[in-house]
């Protein structure tokens, strides 16, 4: 097969139950293509060879950073294919404005990390995930509530500066900066304010979250706050109203090196597994400037 055989285009909604199969044959990578798959599907660039699926590209188009996976059919690898989608892929973001693209693999998975270095990756962090599945806790109503749109301001602030705190803690993210709000992100957290809770002490915001389905996908506590237990009252909170919402598990990730893991270890949270992500610049790199390419544009 020849790659000029291959086309590109967004992946259709007929061929989401082909692409699910697919990912369903690797129990690396798929596992976690999957679950973005179930979320959002606009994501994924689909590749053809005639009307057969062959590979899917995850592409999360952002400045300054944005985000890429490829993954290939079983069939169809090591014939330069995914090599391929990924220097496409890389070139649209760039020409869209990206600086810098990660990537991720699952830890421990030596063929995909050696794929990511081999077109000029290199180590970021680690994530690790978690899961907890012991019931609801027992405790007292804590002073949480749902999220409001004049919370914004209070909100992001301590988001903004935890996360930054955190990220300067564990060392891995050199060029970290504290988020500055805008009315983008405002109005995105409006869109879905009954996810978004907040928890108060003395008549001021001290905590966020925000859930995603059965995930807590954030948590922070205001700097000048930590310390006192907060975040544990919180966290068992925000357990509890993921299972008033229907779920049995509850799940989060963490960074390699914060401090937070102790926490979820004593709340009963174990860990799942690892993801590795891995960063480049595509401006610097000879990989994204050399080898073969596809005729067809990302659509």
């Amino acid at each position: 097969m020849k790659l000029s055989d291959i086309r590109c285009e967004r992946l259709r909604e007929k061929d989401s139950l082909t692409a699910t199969k697919l990912l369903s044959l690797d129990a690396d990578s798929g596992p976690d293509l999957l679950q973005v798959l179930e979320e959002e599907p606009e994501l994924f660039i689909a590749a053809y060879v005639d009307e057969t699926l062959i590979a899917l590209v995850q592409m999360e188009a952002s400045i300054p950073q944005s985000h890429l996976n490829v993954f290939v059919a079983p069939q169809y690898r090591r014939q330069g294919i995914g090599r391929a989608l990924m220097q496409m892929a890389e070139a649209q973001l760039q020409a869209g404005g990206t600086r810098k693209v990660s990537t991720s693999v699952r830890f421990g998975v030596s063929s995909s990390l050696a794929f990511a270095r081999s077109l000029g990756y290199a180590p970021y962090y680690s994530l690790i995930y978690m899961e907890r599945t012991g019931g609801s806790f027992t405790q007292e109503t804590a002073s949480a509530r749902l999220y409001r749109d004049e919370d914004f301001v209070a909100a992001h602030s301590l988001y903004a500066n935890a996360f930054h705190e955190m990220r300067v803690s564990v060392g891995c993210f050199p060029d970290s900066v504290v988020a500055e709000p805008n009315e983008g992100r405002r109005n995105a957290w409006a869109a879905d304010a009954q996810d978004r809770l907040v928890y108060e002490l003395d008549g001021e915001i001290a905590a966020y979250s925000h859930l995603h389905g059965n995930e807590i996908s954030s948590i922070s506590v205001r700097s000048d706050l930590q310390g006192r237990g907060i975040g544990r009252t919180f966290v068992k909170y925000l357990c509890n109203e993921i299972h008033r919402r229907g779920y049995t598990r509850v799940i989060l990730s963490c960074v390699v090196g914060n401090e937070a893991i102790h926490l979820y270890n004593s709340l009963g949270f174990q860990e799942t597994h690892r993801m590795e992500y891995m960063i480049k610049n595509p401006d610097n790199s000879e990989h994204s400037r050399s080898g073969p390419s596809l005729p067809a544009s990302l659509q």
